[in-house]
């Protein structure tokens, strides 16, 4: 495989909790996969709050990249990866990521090593801005999303190959609708890839890539318990903490009327050579 860079996003309004949660599972639960680790510190005026998060994270091997102004996730994991220069495969990690499993980046990355697979995410979702919208927005997200189904990879923690990403127009400005637009909207990024006859994946603990399909049977997002997701984020964990009738509601989100939940066991990590 490619050099792989982890990229992980400190979102300094966020504070250091999810920092901090963010630290201990990289620590303690093993990647799997030889690879670089970059910090992105976003939202940093300097001073305490910056050497605060960067103590939080002293202990573990990486290179710092502070940025000089504040900015979407998007628009920065752009400027993540013009930065890493040399890197094959970039794996970003927003500021609520959390791995879950032991081996999580080989099996996150390992996916693009198969043929056509241009995108893989810990988690993909058919949602639609546009179908989710209220009447009064119906007619301006008409514009911007695609109804549902819209499947897409969801960008809390995926991988993409450095040169396949920076050959995508990744226009993202300063609102966070831009940012939607960018992950799931007409121009988005896993329709853009489709459009270059790449595919997307979606990696779970069982080592197993699902391809779009499938997403709503993978038991990573909003759907079998979750007992099958790599890495959580903030809308895995809150339909984890919700109650019946609010997971039923998400997950209709998610796959539609016809969404059913069950609660398996969390699969064993599959080991990789």
């Amino acid at each position: 495989m490619a050099r792989v860079c982890a990229v992980h996003l400190v979102w300094a309004p966020l504070g250091l909790g999810p920092l901090r949660r963010f630290a201990r599972s990289y620590r303690d639960r093993a990647a799997g996969l030889s690879h670089d680790l970059l910090v992105v510190f976003n939202g940093f005026e300097g001073g305490r709050a910056l050497a605060a998060a960067r103590g939080e994270v002293s202990e573990l091997a990486h290179e710092p990249l502070v940025l000089p102004s504040p900015a979407q996730d998007l628009a920065a994991y752009r400027t993540a990866a013009t930065h890493a220069a040399g890197t094959g495969v970039l794996a970003f990690l927003n500021s609520h990521s959390e791995p879950l499993v032991e081996g999580w980046l080989a099996l996150l990355a390992g996916q693009l090593d198969e043929p056509g697979v241009g995108i893989a995410g810990a988690t993909g979702s058919y949602e639609s801005a546009f179908s989710a919208a209220p009447r009064p927005l119906k007619l301006l997200r008409r514009r911007q999303f695609p109804p549902f189904p819209n499947p897409h990879v969801r960008t809390n923690a995926f991988a993409i190959g450095r040169d396949t990403m920076l050959e995508l127009d990744w226009c993202v400005g300063r609102s966070k609708g831009s940012a939607h637009r960018l992950e799931s909207g007409w121009h988005g990024i896993t329709r853009q890839l489709r459009a270059a006859g790449l595919d997307a994946r979606v990696a779970g603990c069982d080592g197993r890539g699902y391809a779009p399909e499938a997403w709503a049977a993978s038991a990573t997002f909003r759907a079998g318990g979750q007992a099958n997701l790599l890495v959580a984020d903030n809308r895995t964990r809150q339909y984890d903490e919700a109650d019946p009738g609010r997971r039923s509601e998400l997950a209709r989100m998610a796959w539609g009327a016809g969404a059913e939940e069950v609660n398996p066991a969390r699969p064993a990590p599959a080991s990789r050579a």
